[in-house]
């Protein structure tokens, strides 16, 4: 806690001090001789999740990592979270099919769960959606953080049709249950469609630069290609996907964005730190975004705050529109998976009413987040492994009505449960047709 207090800018960020240092003290004298680690490891994630940066993580301590992947036993069942609703993605046994809605597990209310599950999941802000599409992947181990290991699990459904049926499971394997992250990821996570009606598709699934690189991909000349492409073919309706982006590079926000305006625009209003004692090695500009951040670029303007000078980062300067900027209509597709730099970049088009958005509310929010290098430390007993973002960004954006929540889409669109089709992209498809 010692450490979150010293080295951590966003610690009051969404809650009043009074608040969160009360938090923290409950926390600590909650700890006792006897507690386990698993009692422990539920504390500390509950305990993070308050502080609501969705940049914060924590491992699990080794001896339960081990018995995880070698011998505990999960809710079986591959789950599909929204608003209001728990669908069921797989059928079961033949007998209750895809769509069914879960009522209940082992006797308990799915809502009631859904609101104790994810009190163990960090967040930006109070936004909802990204909670939710990591329970839509990892739901079976945020109910055994939640509920302890079961060894059968008895669940209450209600079919499409209006029949309630009710089956009994066994716990299986994580092992069983993870799917292969290699299928799921897109062979190209850049690329340009052209369409009819005089529209075209930007489809953009990482602004990671280790990633595009890893299947031959660069943002910055796919982007210079892409909109000559667009200003020489006349397209005058564009749809930017930016659904599954986690985010990455912090410059290739405002390089996006200078594509899109006429006007030169501010990216980042400040960017603040707790300490003057940063890793410095990994914020050099070979590594990161930052102009090789040193401690000169630093100017402290309260105890446990210190400004990063304009030099410090690209961002807080002024940056100029692109040639080829497009100026026609834009739509784009967001979802609770688009966080970080993505969230950037969609405050920005949100703040300065570029576009429309189509979809579900962004999992990163409005005002900006919490990341930059990280600092990891493990806890010296349980061996915990803490993660947290040592810059505390802050938006050049006007003020938003609802603080603490992510872009919210002027069009809420739900995602087909059953994956056969694209809801939100053909809804942005027929809105290009009007």
């Amino acid at each position: 806690m010692k450490l979150l207090k010293n080295s951590y800018p966003s610690l009051y960020r969404y809650n009043s001090q009074s608040k969160m240092d009360a938090i923290l003290n409950s926390t600590y004298n909650s700890i006792q001789p006897n507690t386990t680690d698993f009692e422990f490891y539920r504390l500390l994630k509950k305990t993070l999740s308050t502080i609501k940066d969705g940049h914060l993580y924590c491992s699990l301590p080794p001896a339960l990592q081990k018995y995880r992947e070698e011998k505990a036993r999960f809710f079986p069942l591959k789950l599909y979270f929204t608003d209001h609703h728990t669908y069921l993605t797989k059928p079961i046994n033949n007998e209750i099919p895809i769509g069914s809605a879960i009522l209940s597990i082992n006797n308990q209310p799915i809502q009631a769960i859904r609101k104790d599950v994810m009190q163990y999941i960090v967040s930006d802000g109070d936004i909802q959606t990204k909670k939710q599409k990591i329970l839509n992947d990892f739901f079976y181990f945020y109910y055994y953080l939640s509920q302890g290991e079961q060894p059968l699990y008895t669940i209450k459904t209600k079919t499409p049709d209006g029949a309630i049926k009710e089956i009994k499971i066994a716990g299986k394997p994580e092992k069983e249950l993870a799917e292969n992250e290699k299928e799921n990821e897109p062979v190209k996570h850049l690329q340009l469609t052209i369409k009819a009606n005089n529209t075209a598709i930007l489809t953009i699934k990482s602004f990671e630069k280790s990633q595009l690189e890893t299947t031959g991909e660069n943002l910055p000349g796919f982007l210079k290609k892409s909109f000559a492409a667009l200003h020489q073919k006349g397209i005058q309706k564009l749809i930017i996907d930016l659904r599954g982006n986690g985010g990455g590079r912090d410059t290739y926000g405002p390089l996006l964005y200078s594509y899109l305006t006429q006007q030169p625009f501010q990216y980042y209003k400040s960017l603040t730190t707790a300490t003057a004692n940063l890793p410095y090695e990994q914020f050099k500009s070979s590594l990161s975004s930052y102009n090789n951040l040193n401690k000169e670029m630093l100017l402290k303007t309260s105890p446990h705050i210190y400004q990063l000078k304009n030099a410090a980062h690209p961002n807080l300067q002024y940056t100029a529109p692109q040639p080829n900027n497009y100026k026609g209509k834009l739509w784009l597709l967001t979802d609770g998976l688009s966080f970080s730099t993505t969230a950037e970049f969609c405050a920005i088009v949100s703040s300065n009413n570029r576009g429309k958005f189509i979809g579900e509310e962004t999992g990163g929010t409005y005002e900006g987040n919490t990341s930059g290098v990280q600092i990891e430390s493990a806890l010296p007993h349980s061996k915990i492994q803490i993660s947290f973002g040592t810059v505390k960004y802050n938006m050049s954006v006007k003020p938003s009505k609802k603080s603490a929540r992510g872009i919210i889409p002027q069009y809420k669109i739900q995602q087909d449960i059953s994956g056969k089709a694209d809801s939100q992209l053909n809804y942005a498809l027929k809105l290009t047709k009007q």
